[in-house]
């Protein structure tokens, strides 16, 4: 019936046998001996050298640097350096700012993330969903209160690394995740609708977006829809290209990228050519801000006026390096402190917790799949304590980025020196440029890298495989739509604490009639652990079967999956074997076994009449043997046995 252990004289010859081959091989081999002696010399690393690997995961990389990944990281770098730009100015327009502090955003979180990143190809910088989140709490008031939900956000997330809270982000289940990512694609795309249309306004939540959308529908300019339109345009059809399929004569679609990725690894084709195309594989987003660049600059040649809006405010200097200060005074009052704090309300939470799921989710998809949450916390919180310093808006990570940093083959955390390095140079020389950037054209960008992130094919499989994850998924996606991000977020933490909580109080009982040499016994086996809001079902379930046995059968609960047991769950089964009892006396009673309990949890189950510890299959049997004697064999049948397991109550003859 159960698993038969091995007997020391068997472990014995195992052992042996593991000598000799150990003994053999390395006598065979006195290079291994020499090595494994040399190895067993070599001291291990220092406290404080373990910390700095522990805390600064550069130096576990650097030491092996090499050329070969030098040039990897260094067209990876240059590469995302300006895809980044543009994404930047678009990130800044969409949570309210001027361009110029997107791109201060650009550069401080890739230097920091370079020396104390643990996840390669993770890249800090603005990203359309932070952004979004970020503008429910900002818009409206002074642009300080962005600078200093950056630097507040930073020092939450410190503390919550700090503190080792990085478990909670365990409660954030994958349909939660998705449910976010698609509501917040669609809230962002939403958003800039009104950009493409040429309307200008600033409001939170989408019911009030869409209701002032419709009622200033007149005010579209056609000159930013045909640009937007245009751009668009141009991004798709760098990612499909159309070719005729000569087998069947009709046209089809194929993927222009991975025509591009297969020429830049082709290694007869010229360098320079594979090179260009590894580029442009990865950079449409940099050629259509370069082309609709230059496009307006050559208008302006000609008239004052274009028929579309520009970007503005980008100004040609650095930004200085200040620490924010805790007080915002502006012309009609002064906010303190603690009113900051209130009007910021919930959003030195949310956008903490925004920011790390996208660090964390691209963490799983690396070849590793392990993110230590504590580590990133503390990480992407030094990020945004410093780039509050140089009037940076919250960042982290970014899935077009991982897409991008995979695809131009990068290798170390590197590429982030050179990409900040595109941006200083992009802030002190080429701001000015980036006003003739048509704001269409930022917001075709915008919309062609959130729509990536719209899945829809995860509900249609939860719905066919998992009704109860397709629930959870479904309210956090209505809530995070219709009441914004940071409710829809909390709600569905919520309900999964909940739902977690009623597996705890809920475990897996199974509950049937089983046989030992045809003696019958009622066999139950708890799962992983049984605590507190568990134990009334155990009895519920116990007592259920005892009755539909009429209480003629002993009760043997196989403990051996048990891992935790606590007080009062151990006190409540204690009390089963009183409500087994259904005379004053125990001869009359039920009998219950306990069998295969771990030794440390036996101690807190009060031992009665009629319960008993079993250790073996041996004793299980002796027990079973003299309840069948005193109380007279009885062999239900197999309908009486259904009836126990189904739960109906069949009259036993």
């Amino acid at each position: 019936m159960y698993p038969q252990l091995e007997t020391d004289s068997e472990q014995d010859q195992r052992a042996t046998k593991v000598r000799l081959l150990t003994s053999n091989s390395s006598g065979s081999n006195p290079k291994a001996t020499s090595c494994d002696t040399a190895a067993k010399k070599a001291p291990p690393p220092s406290k404080w050298r373990r910390a700095l690997l522990r805390h600064a995961p550069v130096f576990r990389w650097l030491p092996a640097y090499n050329m070969e990944w030098g040039i990897d990281d260094f067209i990876s770098g240059i590469t995302l350096g300006l895809t980044i730009i543009p994404e930047s100015i678009a990130c800044a327009l969409l949570a309210g700012l001027p361009a110029r502090y997107g791109l201060c955003s650009a550069f401080i979180g890739p230097l920091i993330y370079l020396i104390f990143g643990s996840i390669d190809k993770v890249i800090i910088g603005p990203t359309s969903l932070v952004a979004l989140v970020s503008v429910q709490f900002t818009v409206g008031r002074p642009i300080e209160f962005a600078f200093l939900l950056t630097f507040l956000s930073g020092i939450v997330q410190i503390i919550m690394g700090a503190l080792r809270m990085g478990f909670i982000f365990e409660f954030i289940s994958m349909p939660v995740i998705k449910a976010f990512s698609s509501a917040t694609a669609i809230l962002v795309i939403e958003s800039q609708l009104k950009v493409l249309l040429g309307i200008k306004y600033l409001v939170p939540g989408l019911v009030n977006s869409v209701r002032t959308l419709s009622s200033r529908i007149h005010e579209a300019n056609i000159g930013d829809l045909v640009m937007g339109i245009c751009a668009i345009v141009f991004l798709l059809l760098l990612e499909v290209s159309i070719r005729v399929d000569s087998t069947i004569g009709w046209l089809a679609t194929s993927d222009f990228l991975q025509l591009l990725e297969r020429v830049a690894r082709n290694k007869k084709r010229g360098k320079a050519l594979r090179i260009f195309c590894r580029y442009l594989s990865t950079s449409r987003n940099t050629l259509i801000v370069f082309i609709a660049a230059i496009v307006s600059y050559t208008w302006l040649g000609f008239t004052e006026h274009l028929p579309y809006a520009l970007s503005s405010n980008a100004l040609s200097s650095l930004p200085n390096f200040t620490v924010p200060s805790l007080t915002i005074e502006t012309p009609e009052r002064t906010y303190s402190f603690w009113q900051i704090l209130n009007e910021l309300n919930v959003g030195i939470i949310v956008i903490p917790i925004v920011g790390i799921l996208t660090n964390i989710s691209i963490g799983k998809l690396t070849p590793k799949g392990l993110v230590d949450t504590n580590h990133e916390l503390l990480t992407v919180g030094l990020c945004n304590m410093f780039g509050s310093c140089v009037q940076a808006m919250p960042s982290s990570g970014a899935f077009t980025r991982y897409a991008i940093s995979t695809a131009c083959g990068l290798k170390t955390p590197m590429a982030n020196l050179y990409l900040g390095v595109i941006v200083l140079l992009a802030l002190g020389y080429l701001s000015p440029y980036f006003n003739y950037i048509p704001e269409a054209t930022l917001a075709a960008i915008l919309i062609c890298s959130i729509f990536t992130l719209l899945d829809f094919k995860l509900p249609r499989r939860l719905w066919k495989e998992s009704k109860r994850d397709f629930g959870i998924w479904l309210l956090c996606f209505c809530v995070c739509v219709l009441f914004g991000v940071e409710v829809g977020l909390f709600v569905s933490i919520i309900v999964t604490a909940l739902h977690l909580l009623f597996l705890w109080a809920r475990p897996e009982i199974l509950v049937k009639i089983e046989e030992l040499d045809e003696m019958q016994f009622i066999s139950v086996v708890p799962g992983n652990g049984i605590y507190f809001p568990a134990i009334n079902h155990l009895r519920g379930l116990v007592l259920k079967a005892c009755t539909q046995a009429e209480f003629r059968i002993t009760v043997v609960i196989d403990g051996h999956k048990i891992s935790g047991l606590d007080y009062t769950a151990a006190q409540g089964i204690s009390k089963l074997s009183s409500d087994l009892c259904r005379q004053s006396d125990a001869s009359s009673s039920t009998l219950l076994i306990l069998y295969r309990f771990p030794a440390h949890l036996q101690h807190l189950i009060d031992v009665t009449d009629n319960l008993v510890f079993c250790e073996n299959e041996t004793k299980v049997k002796e027990f079973l043997t003299q309840e069948s004697l005193r109380n007279g064999y009885i062999n239900l049948k197999e309908h009486i046995r259904a009836s126990i397991d189904l739960g109906y109550k069949i009259d036993i003859e």
